[in-house]
């Protein structure tokens, strides 16, 4: 795949995940070109990718974690970016959506960071190998972390919002 191939492909998917990180667009976007200058780079040495998309979200997350480190970051979620799919044509249904939305949101601000990675890759859709490779895990144990980051959210959600995420 060529450069321009995979920055069209990727491009709107990493910018919903710098927003699912909690950076603000302007960072979002500053750190989505880095990663695209280091892919770039790369490539120019004849370096051959198996999975772009995987090394373009380990980068991304790696200059995240360089950029915030320490507690540094005063950022917001972007609630209308958690986890949003197609919407219902319900005005009722989309208003209870975008509030189990928001919420979730909410519950990832406060979650250690390790765990809400892991939730927004496997939200988007990465495979378990993939996900070990960008977040630098044993790859025989990504499953069992991403148990274990699933039972925290559904503990905080049973015990704060259990009303409203009781399946019927």
């Amino acid at each position: 795949m060529s450069f321009d191939e995979v920055y069209k492909k990727y491009y709107k998917e990493l910018r919903r995940f710098g927003c699912h990180l909690n950076i603000t667009s302007e960072k979002t976007e500053d750190l989505i070109q880095e990663a695209y200058l280091r892919f770039y780079l790369e490539l120019k040495k004849n370096v051959v990718f198996n999975n772009p998309r995987a090394w373009l979200y380990k980068v991304l997350l790696n200059l995240f974690r360089t950029q915030f480190n320490n507690g540094k970051r005063e950022l917001e979620i972007n609630e209308e970016l958690v986890f949003s799919k197609a919407g219902s044509y319900d005005p009722q249904d989309e208003y209870y959506n975008t509030e189990k939305r928001q919420i979730i949101a909410v519950i990832l601000k406060k979650m250690p960071e390790r765990d809400k990675e892991i939730l927004l890759l496997y939200h988007n859709g990465f495979s378990y190998a993939e996900m070990a490779e960008i977040l630098e895990i044993n790859p025989n144990s990504i499953g069992q972390t991403l148990v274990r980051a699933i039972e925290k959210l559904k503990e905080i959600l049973k015990l704060h919002y259990h009303e409203m995420f009781e399946q019927n």
